[in-house]
């Protein structure tokens, strides 16, 4: 399997993503590299593919929508946490969590996708146990694009962004400037609900 190449799982990350593919903001991953040569968009689409491979391949009973939604906007952080500022550097600890704020301000979610999101760096964050099938999935999908760009350190096939690169339909000035730069306490609300039970 090669990733990026299957038109219909292509299709229905489109499908269930499409909100989130036309954002400005979610298309600036660009300008953040995640894993050695790889940026985060990249990374994200990679992760979001994996998912929809797995789940059909073992013909897992899971909410895909969520699975999709999740997936894409699992390290949609906004920030290079290669640079040398003293906050990223437990990037690996806390980028889930800003990446859940971050993804609250910007886009409608339910408390599936929200629990993706907070939960995917498990075992790094060992007390958030991805507590779904759905976070699961992402969990052990980022883990293994994770593996795959760390040890090959090279970029994807270009094919990945067939289908998948969609023009911008949504500005990031439509959104209102929202960025947190770093966790702020009056951002803790979305995390809290994220962690109901």
């Amino acid at each position: 399997m090669k990733i990026g190449e299957d038109k219909k799982i292509k299709a229905v990350i489109r499908k269930l993503g499409r909100d989130i593919l036309v954002t400005e903001s979610f298309q600036s991953e660009v300008n953040y590299i995640q894993h050695g040569e790889i940026d985060c968009y990249e990374h994200s689409l990679a992760v979001t593919y994996m998912c929809v491979y797995l789940a059909r391949k073992f013909r897992l009973r899971v909410d895909l929508r969520s699975v999709v939604r999740g997936a894409l906007l699992h390290d949609y952080f906004l920030y290079d946490w290669h640079d040398d500022v003293a906050w990223h550097r437990l990037h690996g600890y806390h980028h889930a969590r800003t990446s859940l704020i971050t993804a609250c301000k910007d886009f409608p979610m339910n408390r599936t996708e929200k629990q993706i999101i907070f939960r995917h760096m498990f075992p790094l964050n060992i007390s958030r146990f991805p507590n779904s099938k759905e976070a699961a999935l992402v969990c052990m999908a980022d883990k293994i694009c994770a593996t795959i760009e760390t040890v090959h350190r090279k970029r994807y096939d270009p094919i990945i962004y067939e289908g998948l690169r969609l023009p911008v339909e949504v500005p990031m000035s439509d959104l209102r400037g929202r960025r947190p730069s770093i966790l702020r306490r009056d951002e803790i609300k979305c995390l809290t609900q994220a962690q109901e039970k």
